[in-house]
C-alpha cells in the first residue's frame, strides 16, 4: 500500500479525463446529462408534468411565463486499469511490473477519491483476471490484494487479451500499463479501446538495461517469454542498431497515440514514483 504521506500529497491532486461522464449518477465528474445537482447549467420553458420545485418564480414575474431551470448532472466516470502481467514485466530492478503495481494504486486511489468506478484487470497470455468494480476508498483494500496477488508470467498477447476484456462501449478511461512489447503489436489492441469510447492512456514502463544495454563480446541472449536464444557480438555497430531500433519502437508508438488522440507516456521503471512519474503524469494532463 502506498504509505500516509503519499496519500496525503495525493488528495491535492486529481484524475483528469477530457470526455464528460456517461457512468451512473452520484460522481463527482460533470456530465452532458441533466439532472439535479446544485451547478446551474441552463432554463427552458415550463411543460406540462414537469417538477413545479424547479419554477424560476423571478423569471415568471420578469417574462410573465414559467422558465424551469436545469441544472448539471455530476456523474461518476468508469475507469478501467488494464496492467501487462506478462513474463517480460518481470525484468528490471526495480521490475517494470513493481512499477506499474505503483502506478495502479495512484491511479486507483485517484479515481476512489473522485467517487468513480474503478476496475483491474492483469493480462496473462490470452487470458485475464479482474476485480469487480470498486467503489469508494474502501475499494483501495481490495485493489491492493489483487495487485500483491498477480505475479508476472507467460507471453502477453494485447492484440487479444484486450480486445476480450469486458469493458462496456460507453465513455470512460482506460489506462494500459505495459512495455508493448507485445507480438502482433499494439495497435488492434488500444484502437479497439477507442471504438468501445474510452479516452485511452498509454503508460510505457521500459527498464534502462532495455534502453542502454550494457552488453561486451560474445554473448548469449534468451527471450524470457518463449524461451527462445539468440548470440549476438556485441560490437559497435550491433548495439547501435539496436538503440536505433528501439527509438523508432518509442516513437512509433507515441506517433500511434498521438495520431490516435491518446495520452502517451514513456516511463523508466527506475525512476522515483513520487517525484518523477507524478510530474510526467501531470505534464501530459492525466493528472490536475
Amino acid at each position: 500500500m502506498l504509505d500516509e504521506r503519499f496519500l496525503e500529497r495525493l488528495d491535492a491532486m486529481h484524475l483528469r479525463m477530457r470526455h464528460s461522464s456517461s457512468g451512473g449518477a452520484g460522481g463527482l465528474r460533470r456530465s452532458k446529462a441533466l439532472g439535479s445537482s446544485v451547478e446551474f447549467s441552463d432554463f427552458r420553458e415550463y411543460a406540462h408534468g414537469d417538477d413545479i420545485r424547479r419554477l424560476d418564480w423571478n423569471a415568471y414575474a420578469r417574462f410573465d411565463k414559467l422558465f424551469l431551470k436545469l441544472f448539471m448532472e455530476e456523474q461518476e466516470a468508469q475507469v478501467h486499469l488494464v496492467l501487462d502481467a506478462s513474463t517480460s514485466m518481470a525484468f528490471g530492478e526495480p521490475s517494470k511490473w513493481e512499477t506499474a503495481v505503483g502506478l495502479a494504486q495512484i491511479l486507483c486511489y485517484l479515481s476512489l477519491s473522485g467517487n468513480d468506478r474503478v476496475t483491474l484487470y492483469a493480462l496473462q497470455g490470452k487470458e485475464f483476471q479482474q476485480t469487480r468494480p470498486l467503489m469508494g476508498r474502501q475499494g483501495m483494500v481490495e485493489a491492493d490484494g489483487f495487485l500483491r496477488s498477480i505475479t508476472p508470467k507467460g507471453k502477453t498477447v494485447l492484440s487479444v487479451g484486450v480486445g476480450r476484456l469486458p469493458i462496456p462501449q460507453s465513455r470512460g478511461m482506460t489506462v494500459v500499463l505495459s512495455d508493448f512489447l507485445s507480438p502482433g503489436g499494439y495497435e488492434s489492441a488500444l484502437s479497439s479501446l477507442c471504438y468501445r469510447k474510452q479516452e485511452v492512456c498509454a503508460l510505457q514502463i521500459i527498464s534502462k538495461p532495455e534502453l542502454e544495454p550494457e552488453l561486451q563480446d560474445a554473448v548469449q541472449l534468451v527471450d524470457s517469454e518463449t524461451g527462445e536464444i539468440m548470440e549476438i557480438l556485441a560490437s559497435y555497430d550491433a548495439l547501435k542498431r539496436y538503440r536505433k531500433a528501439v527509438a523508432d519502437f518509442l516513437e512509433d508508438l507515441r506517433r500511434f497515440c498521438h495520431q490516435n488522440s491518446m495520452s502517451y507516456v514513456l516511463l523508466p521503471s527506475e525512476a522515483d514514483l513520487e517525484k518523477t512519474m507524478l510530474r510526467e503524469l501531470a505534464q501530459v494532463g492525466l493528472l490536475t
